[in-house]
């Protein structure tokens, strides 16, 4: 049976184990977060984030490409479009918005995003890169599919520790579930999608009514440390104020 740990236990314990499991090597470890639009997916991310601002004082670029999100919002960073605007935040949305449609949105948030994560790609970056929707930016174009795979395959050595976000649990690269070292999943909303998220999380036949039977209203998830194969149940029982915590970061800002 998973344990169920409310967030205000587990969470200050996962901040400070999060690229620190071993201590005398530390590294980056990428994160995904799986879950259906209204799960609460960047919710729990957001409270994730601003914990690691809390204790590390951590440089975060938050990758947005809905055409409006309130949850990214409320994190009160600033909210950029070029990479020259980026430097000057410690914390950033990464916002590349535009009136244009179909395939015209499509390729200005391609070169925006191309041009940030082609001047991010440097030694010592030591930055937490967010990709709201991974799967979306992976179907722009063969290169920016090539340059995503290549922040998971070969960041952690820049210090880039990549989370990603993403509705469903199939129809992306699998380098995303195998190179990431954390993964959060909400209960979903097609079965296939479940059976997905039972067999990243281990044994399908055993995960699967875990993973059915998670508490949508409570907005519970699982956790799971891929390589101790440790996995808790959660759901965010004490919400950090956004707000509040925006402006006490503020502080930690250039």
């Amino acid at each position: 049976m998973v344990q169920k740990i409310p967030w205000s236990v587990l969470g200050p314990e996962f901040v400070a184990v999060w690229g620190r499991n071993d201590p005398r090597n530390p590294q980056p470890e990428h994160l995904e977060i799986l879950g259906p639009t209204g799960s609460g997916k960047t919710f729990l991310l957001a409270q994730i984030l601003v914990e690691m601002i809390r204790r590390r004082k951590s440089s975060i670029v938050f990758v947005a490409t809905k055409a409006a999100d309130e949850s990214v919002r409320a994190l009160g960073w600033p909210i950029v479009d070029a990479w020259r605007e980026v430097r000057r935040h410690d914390q950033v949305i990464f916002w590349p918005r535009t009136s244009k449609t179909g395939r015209a949105r499509q390729a200005y948030q391609e070169s925006r995003i191309q041009e940030l994560l082609d001047n991010l790609w440097c030694e010592d970056s030591n930055t937490i890169v967010v990709f709201d929707e991974f799967a979306y930016l992976e179907a722009l174009s063969a290169n920016m599919k090539a340059t995503l795979l290549m922040y998971l395959r070969e960041g952690r050595s820049h210090g880039i520790t990549c989370v990603m976000g993403k509705q469903r649990a199939q129809g992306v690269a699998r380098d995303m579930h195998s190179e990431s070292v954390w993964t959060i999943a909400f209960r979903m909303t097609d079965r296939q999608d479940n059976e997905r998220v039972a067999e990243i999380f281990g044994d399908k036949k055993a995960m699967l009514p875990v993973v059915e039977n998670l508490d949508q209203s409570m907005h519970e998830f699982l956790i799971q440390h891929q390589v101790s194969r440790t996995q808790y149940i959660s759901w965010v029982d004490k919400p950090v104020d956004l707000k509040t915590a925006a402006k006490h970061d503020a502080g930690y800002r250039r």
